[in-house]
């Protein structure tokens, strides 16, 4: 089996992609790249850019495939050959997915993609308790997260097709405890 050193955590808002993605960033020494967490920095700023991010972030709105894919650009394309990357948050559509495969394909970056399985329910329940304790606008109300699995629904499922017809896409049970869906990535990975 060939080294994996790219990784997509993929899964509907809650499902637990930013917790696994620095677990396992953790353990391999690897970049974290998180759209999400590059957003929310953005958000905060004082500027023409930040108020449009915060606009949209804050009704639980997808920011375009542009912008998102200009910052996955950016890092990977000063990613060190042979440094590894987890990624959770970008691709969302289908346009960035095939991005996303070209970018590596020419780079000849070999990728896997993990789908964290997590009922819409549990999501809702995990999201609602992290805008209790985080300040996540996104997540204040059962409404802006029902946008946001709309969103997710509408714009990212479809990639796990593209990945999928590929057969790049292993599904790991996401609504174990932390530890057991950390230790289902690893064996997925071969690295456990």
């Amino acid at each position: 089996m060939q080294q994996i050193d790219t990784v997509l955590i993929v899964g509907r808002p809650g499902s637990g992609k930013g917790t696994q993605a620095k677990l396992l960033c953790g353990r391999q020494g690897w970049k974290h790249f998180s759209t999400g967490e590059l957003f929310k920095k953005l958000r905060d700023e004082d500027t023409q850019l930040g108020h449009k991010v915060r606009e949209a972030y804050d009704a639980g709105k997808l920011l375009p495939d542009w912008f998102a894919t200009y910052l996955f650009e950016h890092e990977i394309l000063e990613l060190a050959p042979e440094d590894g990357i987890v990624c959770d948050g970008f691709p969302r559509s289908l346009a960035q997915a095939q991005i996303f495969d070209e970018i590596l394909s020419w780079l000849s970056r070999p990728y896997a993609v993990l789908d964290l399985m997590v009922s819409e329910e549990e999501a809702l329940r995990r999201q609602l308790e992290r805008a209790k304790v985080e300040h996540r606008p996104d997540s204040e109300s059962e409404e802006k997260i029902r946008v946001r699995f709309r969103e997710y629904e509408n714009a990212t499922r479809p990639i796990l097709d593209f990945f999928n017809n590929k057969g790049l896409v292993t599904e790991i049970d996401g609504e174990q405890s932390p530890e057991d869906v950390e230790r289902a990535v690893a064996a997925a990975l071969g690295i456990a």
